[in-house]
């Protein structure tokens, strides 16, 4: 049977972050339970596609603040897709969580439903930073909400961290990186911010009320980021994602080694038979078709072979073990070396890609400009 992720979103949030453009709504009670059963209803209409052709290995709840919804519609999804779907007894079950809703009752009730990753989002440990981002939590929280997880029996703990962040030095870098590892996490994702339209950060900058680091500060930001994690056995794995060994996201890699996955909820993408497609980004709509049994995704992108080529290439060159031209050509009947010749050499001239026997790497500088390298094989 083929290998399938699973992946829910939960689109309710506090508070907005001053720099998210997730799809996400302010959390209600009522739109809890009306969203708890269109998801019931989304997995049901999943049943005959997956019976007896798929086996669920891992399961993502991501946000949105997953951990703001009751314990017990976490329970409901998790027992639905149980009972339609073939779980892997050994299926890596992440959830993303903001670190002042980890109190010691959900943590002990996720323990007991069969969560086993938890995704926590610290972004930074300095609370003027924090607050300027417009995050809900403080540093004591934050580090608290990662002793609670590890007292309660999660060792796969994941912390999400932030640089490039206005204000933001090396020494903050240094000091939130070092407290986190220190508190015992097994995994890191530490991203770049991105200022998207639409943001309230966007718009501050839009208006010279923030000014961005420049592209040197950013790097030395991610420089001194990287020395920190590996010095501590956190070693980087993909671009922006750093582990223990044998704590890498299992789900995370699905999407990074061209492998299906389905998206449930509002605005979940999903990739299923060479398609990507999406729910629509509307909890009312979403709702509403489910209500009507009628779901009304959207088609992104029906692949053909040349863009499955080239997407397989971008996204395996995000990792670190690179790309293995011999699974390469398992996968799409093409002789790699013979394809994409030109741009092995130019690349490899400038140092930017390395070989070894049937591997292709990024090297350290072509991670720093991988979206140029990753444009040199769409010619």
């Amino acid at each position: 049977m083929k290998k399938l992720g699973l992946y829910i979103h939960v689109p309710f949030c506090k508070k907005k972050c001053n720099y998210c453009d997730f799809y996400s709504v302010k959390w209600d009670d009522d739109w809890e339970n009306k969203y708890s059963e269109a998801v019931l209803d989304e997995i049901k209409d999943y049943k005959e596609m997956l019976e007896n052709k798929y086996k669920v290995d891992t399961i993502y709840f991501g946000g949105g603040t997953p951990t703001i919804i009751n314990p017990a519609n976490l329970k409901r999804i998790l027992d639905i897709i149980r009972t339609l779907t073939d779980v892997d007894e050994n299926a890596e079950i992440s959830m993303e969580a903001n670190p002042n809703t980890l109190t010691d009752e959900n943590l002990r009730q996720y323990k007991e439903i069969g969560i086993n990753r938890l995704s926590i989002g610290i972004q930074s440990l300095n609370d003027e930073i924090l607050q300027k981002i417009g995050r809900v939590h403080n540093s004591k929280e934050a580090l608290d909400a990662i002793n609670r997880a590890r007292k309660h029996g999660f060792e796969n703990v994941n912390a999400d961290v932030m640089f490039n962040i206005p204000e933001q030095t090396t020494l903050d870098i240094e000091d939130t990186l070092s407290k986190i590892i220190e508190s015992g996490v097994t995994h890191i994702s530490f991203y770049s911010l991105k200022l998207e339209k639409g943001t309230p950060m966007y718009s501050m900058e839009q208006k010279n009320l923030i000014n961005m680091p420049d592209e040197d500060e950013e790097r030395n930001m991610y420089y001194k980021g990287r020395f920190v994690m590996e010095k501590n056995n956190l070693f980087q794995y993909e671009i922006s994602n750093f582990a223990v060994k044998g704590f890498e996201c299992r789900h995370n890699l699905k999407y990074w080694n061209q492998e299906e996955y389905i998206g449930i909820g509002p605005s979940a993408h999903s990739f299923m038979n060479s398609t990507r497609y999406s729910n629509p980004s509307d909890l009312k709509k979403y709702c509403k078709s489910a209500e009507e049994n009628n779901f009304n995704r959207i088609i992104q992108e029906e692949m053909n072979d040349e863009e499955l080529m080239f997407e397989y290439i971008m996204l395996r060159l995000r990792l670190t073990e690179g790309l293995d031209t011999v699974e390469f050509k398992n996968k799409f009947n093409v002789d790699f070396f013979e394809k994409y010749k030109k741009q092995i050499n130019y690349l490899t001239d400038n140092k930017l890609i390395e070989q070894s026997g049937s591997i292709i790497k990024l090297t350290q500088r072509g991670m720093d400009i991988s979206n140029y390298v990753f444009e040199e094989f769409m010619d």
